[in-house]
C-alpha cells in the first residue's frame, strides 16, 4: 500500500503555462531569439483540487494507498518568466544561434515563476514551475513518470517498454543483484513497490522504500528520494539518500537510470577511460571539442544490446531530444566522479540501448562509499529542461550545443 501524507501548502506562488500537446505551441511560450526558452509567459489560475482521478477518493486517497489530506489549493497570478542570463546577451535578445555568448536560459522578461498548485495530483505528486512539469508516482517506487517542458514529454513511459520506462534509482554494483546467471534483477522494494511519500508546506516531496537487502551481500538498507523545484535555476533538485539499516558497515552507490527516447544526440566532457563493449553491439561515439557525443541514430535495430561505460570531468550529462519547436536539451547534473571511485564493474557515466530500439538510459554512479550502521549517504543530482532555437546544429562538436549546456549550467 501506498502511504500518502500531503500538508496544506501555504507559500505564495505564481502559475504560468499549462503543459501542451506535443507539436503545438503553449501561449506564452516564452522563447528569445538565439537563446534558450525555459519559464515564460502570464498567466492566471486557480489552484484548487479538482476531481479526484480514478481509485481516488475525494478525501484524498490515491491509488495505491492513503492520504492524510488534500493538497491545497487557491488563486495566484502574475507575470510568468525568466530573463535570459546568457553572456553579453539581455533577455528577449537577438544572436545567432550556435554563438558562444547564445541565449540565457529564461524566456520573456519579468519575475521568476513560482510552483503551481496542487502538488498532489490523482496518484501522482506533480512539480509544475512554468512550462516545466515533473511528476512523481509514489505507487511505482517514486519512480519519475514525466518531464515535460511546453507539454513536450522527456520520458518514456509503457509503451516503449512495460517495466523500464521513466526514470528509477538502482543501487550499484550490479553484481549485489545478480540472481540465477548474468541476469541483474533489482529487488521490487526498491523498483516497483509504492515508497510511503509526504508533501511539506513549502512543496518538497519526500518518498521511502521499504526495508530492502542485496540479493548476494546481504547489505541492509532503505532509499530515501527527496524532490523539490529550484526556482531561481528553474530546475528540479533530486536528493537519494542510502541509509544503512543493518549492523556493519559496508559500500553502495546510487545509480539513476532515466529512460528517453531513441534517436537523440547525448554528449559531456571527454575524461580519460571508457568502454564501448558492455553488451552485443559496439557503441559508437565521436570525440570533439574536448567532449564525448553519442549519436543514438547509429545504433542498428537487429543487432543486439548495446552499453558503453565512460568516465567524465564535467559532472553532467546533456540529451537533446529533436523537436519541430526546437530541440530540447536535457541536462542532468551532479558530482563528478573517477573511474577509480566508481563502483565494481561500471563507469561514471553510463549509455544504454535496448534492441528494438525503444528506448536509451542515461545513467549516473555515485562513488562507491562506504556507509556506516545508522548513517544516509546521499547524492543529489538536478534536472534542467531547456527549448533550443530552431535550426541550433545538432551534431557531434557543436558549438551552440556546449555553449547553451554551459549557459545552463551557469558556466
Amino acid at each position: 500500500m501506498t502511504h500518502r501524507i500531503v500538508l496544506a501548502l501555504a507559500w505564495g506562488f505564481v502559475t504560468a503555462c499549462g503543459g501542451s500537446q506535443p507539436g503545438t505551441a503553449p501561449a506564452g511560450a516564452g522563447s528569445n531569439a538565439g537563446g534558450l526558452s525555459g519559464a515564460g509567459g502570464t498567466a492566471v489560475s486557480t489552484g484548487g483540487a479538482g476531481a479526484p482521478a480514478a481509485g481516488q477518493s475525494a478525501g484524498g486517497q490515491s491509488a495505491g494507498g492513503q492520504s492524510a489530506g488534500a493538497g491545497a489549493g487557491g488563486q495566484s497570478g502574475g507575470a510568468g518568466g525568466q530573463s535570459a542570463g546568457a553572456a553579453g546577451q539581455s533577455a528577449g535578445g537577438g544572436g545567432a544561434a550556435g554563438a558562444a555568448g547564445s541565449g540565457g536560459s529564461g524566456g520573456s522578461g519579468g519575475a521568476a515563476p513560482g510552483l503551481t498548485l496542487p502538488i498532489v495530483r490523482g496518484g501522482l505528486d506533480v512539480l509544475e514551475v512554468g512550462p516545466l512539469s515533473f511528476s512523481v508516482d509514489p505507487s511505482k517506487s517514486a519512480r519519475i513518470v514525466s518531464f515535460k517542458l511546453d507539454g513536450d514529454e522527456l520520458l518514456t513511459d509503457t509503451t516503449a517498454n512495460a517495466n523500464f520506462f521513466g526514470s528509477t534509482l538502482w543501487t550499484s554494483p550490479a553484481d549485489d543483484w545478480v540472481v540465477n546467471g548474468p541476469m541483474f534483477v533489482p529487488q521490487p522494494v526498491v523498483d516497483d513497490q509504492p515508497y510511503t511519500t509526504t508533501v511539506s508546506a513549502d512543496g518538497v516531496i519526500t518518498a521511502t522504500s521499504g526495508p530492502a537487502m542485496t540479493a548476494n551481500t546481504h547489505k541492509q538498507f532503505v532509499v530515501t528520494k527527496t524532490f523539490h523545484a529550484d526556482l531561481a535555476k528553474n530546475a528540479i533538485v533530486i536528493d537519494y539518500g542510502l541509509k544503512n539499516t543493518g549492523t556493519t558497515m559496508f559500500q553502495l552507490s546510487h545509480w539513476e537510470v532515466t529512460r528517453v527516447f531513441p534517436g537523440g544526440l547525448t554528449f559531456f566532457p571527454t575524461g580519460t577511460t571508457s568502454k564501448l563493449n558492455f553488451l552485443k553491439q559496439l557503441v559508437q561515439v565521436t570525440q570533439a571539442a574536448n567532449y564525448t557525443w553519442y549519436d543514438n541514430t547509429t545504433h542498428k535495430m537487429g543487432m543486439g544490446e548495446s552499453k558503453a561505460g565512460f568516465d567524465s570531468p564535467g559532472g553532467f550529462i546533456a540529451h537533446v531530444a529533436p523537436h519541430t519547436k526546437g530541440d530540447l536539451l536535457f541536462i542532468k547534473a551532479f558530482k563528478a566522479i573517477t573511474a577509480a571511485t566508481a563502483p565494481t564493474g561500471h563507469y561514471p557515466i553510463e549509455i544504454y540501448c535496448n534492441d528494438p530500439h525503444t528506448y536509451v538510459e542515461l545513467e549516473d554512479h555515485s562513488s562507491y562509499d562506504q556507509i556506516a550502521p545508522g548513517a544516509t549517504y546521499t547524492q543529489t543530482v538536478t534536472w534542467y529542461a531547456r527549448r533550443l532555437p530552431l535550426g541550433t546544429d545538432r551534431t557531434p562538436g557543436s558549438a551552440a550545443l556546449i555553449a547553451a549546456a554551459n549557459t545552463t549550467l551557469g558556466k
